[in-house]
């Protein structure tokens, strides 16, 4: 019998649908700071433009 050691294995995590996730309307409490009443911020917000378009450039470090 001969079983391969190379496979790479997958899971599946549903947080991740969030990424593919536009714009939504839900809302969800948040709690800052200790205080009692929490303030609504939307589930899925405008994301910074890294997200949508990213862009990867060469850098070299400074010595």
């Amino acid at each position: 019998m001969n079983v391969r050691r190379d496979v790479v294995k997958y899971y599946y995590n549903p947080e991740v649908k969030y990424l593919l996730i536009n714009q939504s309307n839900e809302k969800v409490a948040v709690y800052y700071n200790k205080n009692q009443k929490p303030f609504e911020l939307p589930m899925i917000g405008n994301r910074p433009p890294y997200y949508c378009n990213p862009r990867y450039e060469a850098y070299y470090p400074v010595i």
